[in-house]
């Protein structure tokens, strides 16, 4: 169990980072502010600042990155078009997560009449080309395979499993935060959060990571 934590963490390991070297943080709320007010450079603002966050959660979510990439698109719409509803009194990033959730359930169920095959999500290699420069050929695809096999289980999850795996591992949420994402108590997270864990050690026997 411990190690399939651990290998999570690893897996999902500076996926998504947002940091801006040498730029001043403003908060997301000031460009909401100034969107509502008809600001459209601000909206494309939040838009690069939290592309990669949403597109992530939308890849995880559905699969493939022509849905995550169409749903990513449909999220921001939906944000742009329904701004003026963010009330200031949580953060936009929870706000917009909330977003793209509810935008990926409606992709999935419109996509769920289509017949569909489990796809293998293979990490672009330039974005492991830093963890692997000192491996050899054979590891880096024994790694690429593993990731491959362990996201195959992650996308069978239950959704309420996946999202919760998605937010906490990827995403880097804490329990508080996924919480008030999902409405839900921190103890439900925690227990979808461990049930997922359960779930993701009995299809992964075939692996040495529990």
């Amino acid at each position: 169990m411990k190690k399939i934590v651990k290998y999570l963490h690893q897996c999902y390991n500076g996926t998504d980072s947002n940091v801006q070297v040498g730029r001043p943080m403003i908060p997301d709320e000031i460009y909401v502010q100034k969107t509502i007010e008809g600001d459209v450079e601000a909206f494309n603002e939040l838009v690069q600042r939290h592309h990669a966050r949403i597109y992530g959660l939308a890849y995880r979510m559905l699969g493939t990155p022509d849905d995550a990439s169409d749903a990513t698109q449909e999220a921001f719409l939906e944000a742009y078009k329904s701004i003026e509803s963010f009330q200031f009194q949580s953060k936009f990033l929870t706000w917009l997560y909330r977003v793209g959730i509810n935008v990926c359930q409606q992709y999935k169920r419109r996509s769920d009449s289509r017949e569909r095959t489990l796809t293998s999500y293979t990490r672009d290699v330039q974005e492991r080309e830093g963890q692997y420069a000192n491996d050899s050929p054979d590891r880096v695809l024994l790694k690429t395979e593993r990731d491959q096999l362990v996201q195959q289980a992650i996308d069978q999850l239950p959704s309420k499993q996946r999202i919760v795996v998605t937010l906490f591992y990827m995403q880097q949420m804490k329990y508080r935060e996924i919480a008030e994402l999902l409405d839900c108590s921190e103890g439900t997270v925690a227990s979808r959060l461990n049930t997922a864990v359960r779930n993701l050690k009995s299809k992964l026997d075939d692996l040495n990571l529990h």
